[in-house]
C-alpha cells in the first residue's frame, strides 16, 4: 500500500481527503457531504481528578492505556480558562519531537474524524508537506508514520503534497496548472504545476504560528492568547488603528506587521525558487490560489495583491485568487486525487 492503491475487489469503496495541519485536520468522504475538521491539539487529563461521566459534552479520546486527552476547540478553551498551554502534537507541519503523546494522540484523533470504515474499501490521500527550504527536518519520518497509522486501520493510502492538493481543488477550469500556496499554522506550502505536474513545490517554516509566536515575543504575552486575537479580532481591510480596546489594538497592529512581513518573504522565496529550479519555460498564464486558515482574515487576498505587485514574476499570472473554502480546500483537493485514483483502477 505504500507506493500506491491497491485493487480489491469488495463492495462500498470510500474515497478520503485526508489533509493533516499543523492547527486543524481535515477530513473528506466521498461518502458524507460535510468536511469534517477538529482543530489539532489536546489537553492531557488527570485520571484521578476527572472521571469519564463528567466529560460527556467535551470532545476527548482515550488511548489503550486509559489515558485521556481532551481534543478539539474544547482542548483550547480548556487551556484558555486556565491560563496552560494547550499541547501541539505538531509543529512546523510535521510531528512534534517534544511531545511524548504526540503519536498516540494522532493516532485517536485519524481514526475519530475518518470515521466508520467496517465493512469498506477505504482509499485515502494525505497531506505531506514538500521539503522545507529554511527549516532543517526532513519529511520523511512524518510521512511514514501516517502511512503506518492508516495502515493498521486497514485503509489504502498514499501521500500527496500540499500545495499540489490546492491545484486538483481550486485549479480544474486551467486544467491543473496554477500555483497552490498553502499557508497553514505551521507552514507555508507552494506547488507550482503545470496540466497536473507538480513543476516546483518547497516549504517554508514561517506561517502562522510564525506570526504568533514572533507577536508573543515582541509583545511578552502568551502566544495562545496572541491566536486568539487574531482568530477574533484581525480585520486587514480596516486595520488595526480603529479599534477601541487600547491592549487588543496593540497585539493587532503587531500581528499586522508580521502579515505584512510574511507575505513578502512567501513571495521572494517563490520567486528565488523558480528562478534556481524550473528549466522548463511556461508559456501559459498561471492563477495564482492562496489557502488556508492563515489566508482567512478579512483583506488578506487584497494585502497578498498589493504586496504581488510590487515584485516581477518568472512567469505571467492569470489572477490572484483564494481558495473557495480556504479551510478545507487541501481535504476537497485530495479527495479529487482519490477520486481520480480509485476510477483507474477499474
Amino acid at each position: 500500500m505504500e507506493n500506491g492503491f491497491e485493487e480489491t475487489k469488495s463492495r462500498g469503496t470510500v474515497a478520503v481527503g485526508l489533509d493533516i495541519g499543523t492547527m486543524t485536520i481535515c477530513c473528506a468522504r466521498s461518502d458524507v457531504d460535510e468536511v469534517k475538521m477538529i482543530r489539532n491539539v489536546f489537553l492531557p487529563i488527570d485520571r484521578e481528578e476527572i472521571a469519564l461521566s463528567e466529560l460527556t459534552d467535551i470532545s476527548f479520546v482515550q488511548s489503550d492505556d486509559g489515558d485521556i486527552f481532551i481534543i478539539g476547540d474544547d482542548a483550547f478553551r480548556f487551556a484558555n480558562i486556565f491560563g496552560q498551554k494547550v499541547s501541539r502534537p505538531m509543529e512546523r507541519g510535521l510531528i512534534s519531537p517534544k511531545e511524548i503523546s504526540a503519536i498516540d494522540v494522532l493516532t485517536l484523533m485519524v481514526k475519530d474524524i475518518i470515521g466508520d470504515t467496517k465493512d469498506k474499501d477505504v482509499y485515502c490521500s494525505y497531506s505531506i508537506p514538500a521539503e522545507s527550504i529554511d527549516e532543517g527536518r526532513s519529511v520523511i519520518y512524518h510521512e511514514k508514520v501516517f502511512a503506518r497509522i492508516l495502515g493498521t486501520i486497514g485503509i489504502n493510502y498514499t501521500a500527496v503534497n500540499e500545495g499540489m492538493a490546492i491545484v486538483y481543488s481550486e485549479c480544474q477550469k486551467e486544467r491543473f496548472s496554477g500555483v497552490g500556496i498553502s499557508l497553514g499554522a505551521g507552514m507555508a506550502n507552494t506547488c507550482v504545476a503545470y496540466k497536473g505536474v507538480e513543476v516546483l513545490k518547497f516549504s517554508t517554516a514561517r506561517s502562522g504560528d510564525w506570526i504568533d509566536k514572533s507577536v508573543s515575543e515582541s509583545l511578552s504575552i502568551v502566544q495562545n492568547r496572541v491566536t486568539s486575537i487574531k482568530e477574533r479580532h484581525l480585520n486587514i481591510e480596516e486595520g488595526f488603528a480603529s479599534y477601541p480596546d487600547k491592549k487588543v489594538r496593540r497585539v493587532l497592529e503587531a500581528i499586522e506587521y508580521y502579515y505584512s512581513a510574511l507575505v513578502n518573504y512567501t513571495i521572494r522565496k517563490i520567486i528565488k525558487e523558480f528562478e534556481e529550479r524550473v528549466e522548463i519555460e511556461v508559456e501559459e498564464k498561471l492563477p495564482i490560489v492562496v489557502s488556508g486558515g492563515t489566508s482567512l482574515p478579512r483583506g488578506f487576498l487584497q494585502l497578498f495583491q498589493s504586496i504581488l505587485g510590487r515584485y516581477t514574476l518568472p512567469f505571467e499570472v492569470l489572477e490572484v485568487r483564494q481558495a473557495r473554502n480556504p479551510l478545507t480546500a487541501v481535504a476537497s483537493g485530495l479527495l479529487v486525487k482519490t477520486l481520480a485514483d480509485v476510477e483507474s483502477l477499474r
